[in-house]
């Protein structure tokens, strides 16, 4: 058992890469049914130089991109993706289904580098998981849960940013 856990944490992060350039280079891309408001959105530049896929040296994560609404609190909006990892974490054994990341630019527009992230998951049943930590990737904040119920999931995003302030965010995903 424990000759598989380095491994397995190795393809794990080697999966979350990817991941953290596509949730940040999704600009001109479909896939979300949520309306960015012309107010709270925010700018995605292409600035990676993988694939919207996931593409990294022949390595994809597969599934579909979720766009989630942008949240603004305290003059901090918080975009945040979904990437259904489901039949690729099946593949290693796990049982995550998803892939939440979540970006943060200030009122001008800039990055916010930086800080401590971490998700409560609220699932359609109403149970509230534990505080799950976020790593830091390529300027967002990501981690792997299972959302195997179906219906209103509600993920609750407290942070502490570069600027010590702490923030909610609360977005909103259905799945049906």
């Amino acid at each position: 058992m424990k000759n598989i856990r380095k491994p397995l944490l190795v393809l794990l992060l080697t999966l979350m890469i990817p991941v953290a350039a596509m949730a940040m280079n999704h600009d001109g891309h479909g896939g979300g049914s949520m309306n960015h408001d012309s107010s709270a959105s925010m700018d995605h530049d292409s600035s990676a130089s993988m694939d919207h896929d996931g593409g990294m040296g022949g390595m994809s994560m597969g599934g579909d991109m979720i766009m989630l609404e942008d949240v603004t609190v305290d003059g901090i909006v918080g975009a945040g993706h979904l990437l259904d990892v489901k039949e690729k974490m099946a593949q290693v054994g796990m049982s995550m289904t998803h892939h939440l990341m979540i970006g943060f630019k200030d009122g001008h527009g800039h990055g916010v580098p930086g800080g401590l992230v971490a998700v409560k998951v609220e699932a359609p049943d109403g149970s509230v998981s534990s505080p799950i930590k976020m790593m830091a990737m390529s300027g967002a904040f990501g981690a792997d849960i299972a959302l195997d119920q179906k219906g209103a999931y509600r993920f609750i995003i407290g942070t502490k940013l570069a600027d010590g302030k702490p923030r909610t965010f609360n977005l909103q995903y259905d799945n049906m």
